[in-house]
């Protein structure tokens, strides 16, 4: 039988009834013989997090289990502010930029050695 997971919609097989791991995200999968066939009270209410529910197999707290943790952001570009106008912009790795509201050229503290 042919299921998809509830958590990242990855479809996969399995045998019959019963709780599977997704393959993908690890996610516990809970597989039915047919619409509302468990009997009442063999499954636990899902769990609930911040009035939702979460995705079955999440672990405590509303992150899935055994998955890695996400990758290191970058660090964000520089953020200008125009000794002109006082508008406040971000801008890349360069010694000056002009101030794309008041065209005036701003200095943004980067050494030209440092651009690059």
């Amino acid at each position: 039988m042919r299921v998809r997971c509830g958590a990242c919609r990855t479809q996969f097989e399995v045998a019959g009834a019963g709780r599977f791991a997704c393959p993908v995200c690890g996610s516990v999968n809970v597989v039915r013989n047919g619409p509302g066939a468990a009997p009442a009270g063999e499954e636990p209410p899902p769990a609930a997090m911040g009035g939702y529910p979460t995705a079955p197999g999440a672990a405590p707290g509303g992150v899935a289990a055994n998955q890695p943790p996400p990758p290191k952001q970058e660090q964000p570009m520089p953020k200008v502010e125009c000794p002109e106008c006082g508008f406040s912009f971000i801008v890349g790795m360069v010694p000056t930029v002009t101030c794309p509201m008041c065209s005036a050229e701003v200095s943004t503290g980067i050494e030209e050695d440092d651009a690059g």
